[in-house]
C-alpha cells in the first residue's frame, strides 16, 4: 500500500481521535502505522496548534490550582473552594465549611468519623443536609472548649454532626489542654476517655482544623494556653497546632510541657486513620499547612482559593503573623476577569 504523506496522516490521526473517538490502537490499524507514530502525530498536532483543547467551565481554574498544590505539597487530594468576592476571614470559614460539607455526598454508609473542634468544622456541620447521609459513629478526637462559636460548644458540634448523619455520638468529656501533666495523666486513665480516644484512633475518617500561632486562635482565646506557654512555643519554633498539639516547621510535635497536657489522639495514632482531612481557610495558616504537608499527616486539604494561591506561590518559612483583611477577589467563578 502506498503510504500517505505525513501531514495527511497527522490530520487523519487527529480527526479519528477527536471527532470519531477512536482509540490509538484502532487508528494505528486503520492507517497501517504504529501506535507510537499515532501518539507522536497527536502530540505534534497539539504543538502546531492544529488541535486546540478548550475547557469552558470556569471552575477549571480551581481544579488547576488544586492539582498544582497536590503536586507541590505531595498531598493526595486538595479541594479549592472559590473565595467570596469580599474575602473576610469569617466568610472564608463559611465558604470552606460549606464546601467541605459536599465531601459527604458519597461517603460509604456505616463509617466511623472522628472530628475535632473548630469554627470552620462548625460551619461544615451547619451546611450538612439532615438525615440524607448515614454514618455509624461520630467520635471526638480531642477534648474541647466551652465555645467554638458564640453559643456553640465543641460537644454541641459533634452532637449536631451525629444527628445529621443518623449516627451515635461519642464525646470526649475533657478540656483539650489541662493545667498540669499530672491532671492529664489522671484524665487519660479514666475508662471513658481512654475508650473514646481508642475509637477515634481507629476511625475511617478524621476531620480537623488547624490553629495558627496567633492570638485570634481558639486555643489562645480560650485560655487553654497562657502567655508564658505561648512564648515558650515561639522559642521552640512552633508554627501551629492540631488536636491541641503544637508542631514545628517540619510538622513534628514540639517537645514542651504542653505535649503532656493535651487530651487528644497523638500524632502517630492520628496517622493510622485512613482519610485525614484538614479544613484551613485563611492565609495566616500557611506556615502550619506547609509544615503538615512535610510530615505526611494529611490526605486531604480543603481551603479557599485565596489561601490556595498564596500557599502555592509562597516562599519558604512563615509568611505572616496573623489573618489579613483580604482584598476583593477578581478570580472567582462569577467574575469575568481571569488571572
Amino acid at each position: 500500500m502506498v503510504s500517505q504523506p505525513k501531514d495527511a496522516l497527522l490530520l487523519r490521526c487527529a480527526y479519528l481521535f477527536y471527532q470519531e473517538d477512536k482509540d490509538i490502537l484502532e487508528i494505528a490499524r486503520t492507517l497501517g502505522i504504529s501506535r507510537f507514530r499515532v501518539s507522536r502525530y497527536l502530540k505534534e498536532a497539539k504543538e502546531r496548534g492544529i488541535i486546540r483543547i478548550e475547557l469552558r467551565d470556569p471552575s477549571i481554574e480551581w481544579e488547576k490550582l488544586a492539582i498544582q498544590l497536590e503536586r507541590a505539597l505531595e498531598i493526595p487530594r486538595v479541594i479549592v473552594i472559590p473565595a467570596p468576592y469580599e474575602g473576610e476571614l469569617n466568610q472564608l470559614r463559611f465558604s470552606v465549611g460549606e464546601g467541605a460539607a459536599r465531601l459527604f455526598d458519597d461517603i460509604e454508609p456505616g463509617m466511623t468519623i472522628a472530628i475535632s473542634w473548630g469554627r470552620t468544622i462548625a460551619q461544615m456541620v451547619s451546611a450538612l443536609p439532615g438525615k440524607k447521609i448515614s454514618a455509624k459513629r461520630i467520635v471526638e478526637l480531642a477534648g474541647g472548649f466551652a465555645e467554638v462559636m458564640p453559643g456553640v460548644s465543641g460537644s454541641a458540634v459533634a452532637a449536631r454532626f451525629a444527628e445529621k448523619l443518623g449516627a451515635e455520638c461519642v464525646h470526649l468529656p475533657a478540656p483539650i489542654i489541662v493545667k498540669t501533666s499530672a491532671t492529664a495523666r489522671s484524665l487519660l486513665a479514666e475508662e471513658s476517655i481512654r475508650r473514646t480516644l481508642e475509637l477515634a484512633a481507629t476511625a475511617d475518617m478524621g476531620i480537623i482544623g488547624i490553629a495558627p500561632m496567633h492570638p485570634d486562635s481558639l486555643m489562645y482565646r480560650s485560655a487553654s494556653i497562657s502567655e508564658t506557654d505561648f512564648k515558650t512555643l515561639a522559642k521552640v519554633g512552633a508554627v501551629g497546632s492540631i488536636l491541641g498539639r503544637f508542631f514545628d516547621a517540619n510538622g513534628k510535635e514540639c517537645d514542651t510541657a504542653l505535649k503532656e497536657r493535651a487530651i487528644s489522639v497523638p500524632f502517630d495514632q492520628f496517622c493510622n486513620i485512613r482519610e485525614r482531612i484538614i479544613l484551613a481557610p485563611g492565609n495566616h495558616k500557611i506556615p502550619g499547612l506547609k509544615a503538615l504537608a512535610r510530615s505526611n499527616l494529611l490526605t486531604t486539604l480543603v481551603t479557599d482559593s485565596h489561601t490556595a494561591s498564596d500557599l502555592l506561590n509562597s516562599p519558604s518559612g512563615p509568611l505572616v503573623s496573623g489573618p489579613r483583611t483580604l482584598k476583593p477577589n477578581h478570580r472567582t467563578a462569577n467574575s469575568s476577569k481571569k488571572g
